[in-house]
């Protein structure tokens, strides 16, 4: 055995300090890190990672070759130090890349990359070559098209074996761990813009050898590679089956989800997901992100490498690549300029196959029914997400009938055409099984419902005993002590049915006025002695043990819900103590089920007791029902309540001084997404709430203030915006660049934000699905929304001091690259506002910008000047600025209805064009209705791309226009006769996208009739709509576009929505 003596050596020499070369090979005589004893091995290690914090350039290649070495051959010889040596040598290539490169530490990194199958450690792998990468100091280390592809091997070499002694047998086990080694390889590469850039460059890059294994009939390389696609662009993986449809269903983002049950998230973590976010200026960074590789694989031909994949392949990976194809021109559609539409020739392939009798008849009908299916794929992204549950549906429907003065509530549509009379309705009386039998179950349902939405027809009009007996019947199926409906489980096939039934039951016995109270009121009382009866202090009596969890008694609420929507409804709710009982149970303990049905239910767009329940849950119950009841304001927001901003702002605002830390960051983030509206900013400003304990996110919420005239004078007459703005330019612009950076970190990668007072770097192997990162708010972007503000930019040198900075960059030490990054996401935003721009035009720096982002050399840098050039297409003006430049921007909103399509692209340009944008600071308007971005154009997606990411050639940027007009997702389905409208070409009616069919098809040319011309020398009615929407302008949007015949538009739901150390963490799309 070893002494111990030699243990305690080891040990005093690390702690002691390690200083000088001599005392660092004092320790190595007796360092050997193949010592059988575990502990001093350990201690060994513990001393060998102090001499790299003490001083790494001085660290001793023989310990280096050591740790190699144990990297090299630790997992043959089942080392168990074997990732404590590659974690060292990693963090040793962080601060002495050289001695690492020359020992062949890289080669030791890669090749572990495809031992490892933990994506948190395989990224830290991949991710310290990519820090590499990133410098030019240290890409000297790394050799160009050899060390970074080595991670595609195992899809791109067919006869790869990682290791030459794999026995026979074991080499499926084994090559199906090196593809999902692989995978997490080459996904975190793409999270970076070093990988990016190295593995897109022109000539026999990483993505051309990706793409081309795609064309190889190998159907193990094909569905592995399917998945890596998946996983790069953020796309939900479809089942493995031969049906498409179980595949699309797998994938249909309206599909239930287990965090959305009553135990879990419920309504609330349904509707951020299913509800768009309500920013219509502030830019989602992820687009840019998305929209730069996207690009870059069309480019490479992946969309025809897919078409390949579809024809030819076995049933469940043409699936795949189906829906993949979909997915991807989806995208392409909505974040690509049209400039870049050249992927639309992808189509047109697949539908020459698909006519074509010159090929194999098995691929002729592959391609035909991938065809139909693209189809049906098209009708789900054109109807957009949907709310599952029926309380989201109720809570979307009520604010639907509120702003369009519509009052239904249905799930399905009426599939009886019926008479309004007295003998018809008679006849559906009976044919509706209800008088014949009392099996409830087996009435015919869908005509119970429509009698009772049939117009005029009530207790009080229909004087007849057999409507009064059809009454009763079904009252007494829904009575909870009949124990007939109530007992009924929540996963019945017609339960969603049996519900909205109940929902209009209650109507039509409220619209019976007293014809029907009678028979309301006992129900009403009947179910608030149940929840009497069923709920109570101890936990044996609380509701979740009753079945509320389970059964259809939790829709009782829903009955609760539609009564609050009606002022008679209410007085009935008041009669039998119902707003009472449930005042009652915010005191109680074990209820926080019932609660969060309480929450969900109750309509709060009028003054009243409901309000009163909302507002005492927020205060007096549980911290889970309080933090329930906050995130319930967010569902209330993004559906555009009425008048949220008179009363759910003060509740936010109440909601910040919570003791619990997690709920008052809720509202807080809440309150941050509701200052996208300016009127709810206005209520803000008008409460003057403390912010200052929040810490830097409060400080950011109270920067909003200085976004209009109103709230800078506030903060100016307090002296606040001059404190503010030393700040900033001594410490804050710095700290914005690590705020954002950490968010792509959240965002791209395994890295979680610490929690409070903790300073450990936390991982999780959870896949964010299509996470959003949307731009922080920044002193000065604030400030460029008025007059005011940009003349106190101007006045202190703001822009020209920061311009300096941009032409004159220290990229040799990291705190130069931080340095540059403030300056450039500080003139990012400044210019995202016309006065602002003109700030940047006077200075001339965006041309510097656009240098930095084509040839800088440290690639982190090019990345953020991708952004900030988006910002500065955010306007017409920065847009058309950009274009001078030959950088094409994307000019449709985020919230323009899918499918966009060239020729509407054009129109909205057209109308764009005569509206003067350039503004002078001289102006006498403060208020300039075209110079807020949140009145003129919100938020911008837009990349950067070459044609072979290395040549001079176009790159592009993509725009969006604001739309100052309700949500997209409130508005009915247009006319039927745009069913036919599909965003794939052979779908389309679109005159340049026909043109581009026919000429693929090699059929005889056909001159297209212009749809602006005069039929008979008369003006149609939509070109009379179209001549007034040439008036409108950019601060006029309209949300309901008018297009020509055959051209009509459905409006769809839309979701979308750092370690300090220089440490082996991944940093994507950012470098130090």
């Amino acid at each position: 055995p070893v002494p111990d003596f030699q243990i305690r050596r080891l040990s005093t020499l690390r702690i002691s300090g390690v200083t000088s070369k001599d005392r660092c090979y004092e320790g190595i005589e007796n360092l050997s890190l193949f010592l059988i004893l575990s502990i001093e091995r350990t201690q060994a290690l513990r001393l060998v990672r102090k001499m790299i914090t003490v001083n790494a350039s001085l660290f001793p290649s023989s310990i280096t070759n050591s740790l190699i070495a144990v990297g090299n051959d630790g997992l043959q010889e089942r080392d168990r130090m074997v990732r404590a040596c590659i974690a060292i040598i990693c963090e040793l290539a962080l601060q002495n890349p050289e001695v690492v490169a020359l020992q062949g530490g890289l080669n030791t990194i890669l090749k572990n990359v495809i031992d490892c199958h933990l994506s948190r450690i395989n990224e830290a792998l991949v991710t310290t070559v990519l820090h590499l990468i990133n410098h030019p100091k240290t890409r000297q280390y790394v050799r160009a098209d050899v060390e970074l592809e080595r991670i595609l091997a195992p899809y791109t070499d067919f006869h790869y074996r990682h290791n030459p002694d794999t026995a026979e047998g074991q080499l499926k086990e084994d090559r199906e761990a090196q593809f999902l080694a692989s995978k997490m390889g080459i996904v975190a590469a793409f999270r970076s813009w070093a990988g990016i850039i190295s593995l897109c460059k022109p000539g026999n890059s990483g993505i051309q050898s990706l793409i081309g294994a795609l064309c190889i009939p190998n159907m193990e390389i094909r569905g592995g590679l399917l998945e890596v696609l998946y996983d790069i662009f953020r796309l939900p993986l479809p089942v493995v089956t031969e049906e498409f449809i179980e595949a699309l269903l797998s994938v249909d983002p309206s599909r239930f989800q287990d965090c959305w049950r009553l135990s879990d998230g419920f309504v609330a973590a349904e509707a951020k997901t299913i509800l768009p976010y309500r920013a219509r200026s502030r830019p989602d960074l992820m687009d840019n992100y998305l929209a730069l590789v996207l690009s870059a694989f069309i480019n490479n031909g992946l969309l025809e490498g897919l078409v390949e994949v579809i024809t030819s392949s076995d049933d469940h990976v043409s699936v795949r690549a189906t829906i993949l194809l979909g997915e991807l021109l989806h995208m392409a559609n909505t974040i690509l300029p049209h400039s870049h539409s050249h992927h639309l020739h992808c189509l047109p392939t697949l539908m020459n196959m698909a006519a074509s009798f010159d090929i194999m008849k098995e691929k002729r009908l592959r391609a035909s029914a991938a065809l139909n299916c693209l189809k049906c794929f098209h009708e789900m992204k054109k109807r957009g997400p949907k709310p599952y549950s029926l309380h989201l549906d109720h809570i979307i429907q009520k604010a639907i009938s509120t702003h369009q003065n519509r009052d239904q509530y249905h799930v399905q549509k009426d599939i009886f055409i019926l008479k309004d009379t007295e003998e018809a309705l008679v006849m559906n009386l009976r044919d509706s099984q209800v008088l014949n039998h009392k099996e409830n179950l087996e009435w015919n349902w869908n005509l119970i419902g429509t009698i009772l939405k049939w117009p005029n027809v009530n207790l009080r009009n229909y004087k007849d005993e057999q409507l009064h007996r059809f009454v009763r019947r079904l009252l007494y199926f829904y009575k909870p002590s009949s124990k007939l409906y109530a007992n009924l489980d929540l996963d019945y096939a017609k339960a969603k049915q049996l519900t909205a039934v109940g929902c209009q039951f209650t109507e039509f016995l409220l619209e019976s006025e007293q014809d029907g109270q009678g028979y309301l009121e006992e129900l009403v009382k009947d179910i608030v002695h149940w929840l009497n009866t069923s709920s109570g202090m101890k936990p044996e009596r609380s509701l979740q043990n009753n079945g509320l969890l389970n059964t259809l008694s939790q829709h009782y609420f829903l009955f609760f819900g539609t009564l609050s929507c009606h002022p008679h409804g209410v007085k009935m709710l008041e009669k039998c103590n119902v707003f009472q009982c449930l005042l009652n149970f915010c005191s109680l303990k074990n209820q926080d089920h019932l609660l969060k049905l309480t929450i969900s239910s109750l309509d709060y767009s009028r003054d009243g007791l409901a309000r009163v329940i909302l507002s005492k849950i927020l205060t007096a119950a549980t911290d889970s029902c309080r933090l329930y009841a906050t995130k319930h304001l967010r569902v209330l927001l993004r559906a555009n309540v009425e008048f949220f901003s008179n009363w759910g702002i003060e509740l936010l605002v109440t909601q910040l001084h919570d003791k619990n830390k997690t709920i008052s960051s809720e509202a807080l983030d809440i309150l941050d997404e509701a200052c996208e509206d300016k009127a709810n900013l206005h209520a803000l400003i008008q409460m003057k709430p403390a912010l200052s304990h929040l810490g830097d996110k409060g400080l950011l919420l109270l920067l909003r203030f200085l976004s209009i005239p109103k709230g800078f004078s506030y903060l100016n007459e307090r002296g606040y915006v001059t404190k503010q703005m030393e700040k900033w330019q001594k410490e804050y612009n710095l700290k914005y660049v690590e705020l954002i950076e950490e968010q792509f970190n959240e965002a791209l990668t395994t890295y979680r934000k610490p929690v409070d007072g903790d300073n450990y770097v936390r991982r999780s192997n959870q896949r964010l699905q299509r996470p959003h990162v949307y731009l922080p708010v920044h002193l000065y972007g604030q400030l460029v929304h008025h007059k005011t503000g940009c003349h106190l930019l101007e006045s202190q040198s703001i822009v020209t001091d920061l311009s300096y900075t941009v032409r004159s960059p220290m990229l040799d030490k990291w705190e130069g690259i931080k340095q540059l990054k403030a300056a450039l996401w500080a003139l990012g935003n400044i210019g995202s506002s016309n006065w602002g721009l003109n700030l940047l035009q006077d200075e001339n720096v965006i041309p510097d910008i656009m240098a930095l982002a084509q040839h800088c050399e440290v690639l982190s840098i090019r990345g953020t000047c991708v952004y900030v050039l988006g910002l500065i297409a955010k306007t017409k003006q920065g847009c058309d600025i950009l274009k001078h430049h030959n950088w094409d921007a994307v000019r449709h909103s985020r919230r323009q209805p899918w499918p966009v399509v060239p020729d509407d692209m054009d129109q909205l340009c057209n109308e764009l064009s005569s509206i003067p944008s350039t503004l002078s600071l001289n102006s006498e308007s403060t208020g300039s209705r075209h110079n807020s971005e949140s009145k003129s154009v919100p938020s911008s997606m837009f990349i950067m791309e070459n044609d072979r990411f290395g040549s001079t050639s176009t790159s592009t940027f993509f725009l969006d226009i604001t739309e100052e007009t309700e949500q997209i997702f409130y508005d009915r389905p247009g006319p039927s006769k745009d069913k036919d409208r599909s965003l794939f070409p052979f779908f389309s009616s679109s005159r340049l996208v026909k043109n581009r069919i026919l000429n693929s098809l090699t059929l005889p040319n056909k001159k297209h009739r212009n749809s602006s011309d005069l039929k008979g020398g008369k003006l149609t009615s939509s070109d009379s709509k179209s001549s007034l929407r040439r008036n409108r302008t950019v601060t006029e949007p309209s949300s309901n576009i008018d297009f020509p015949d055959g051209e009509e538009f459905n409006p769809v739901f839309r979701h979308y929505s750092q370690p300090k150390s220089k440490t082996a963490s991944y940093e994507p799309l950012r470098s130090k």
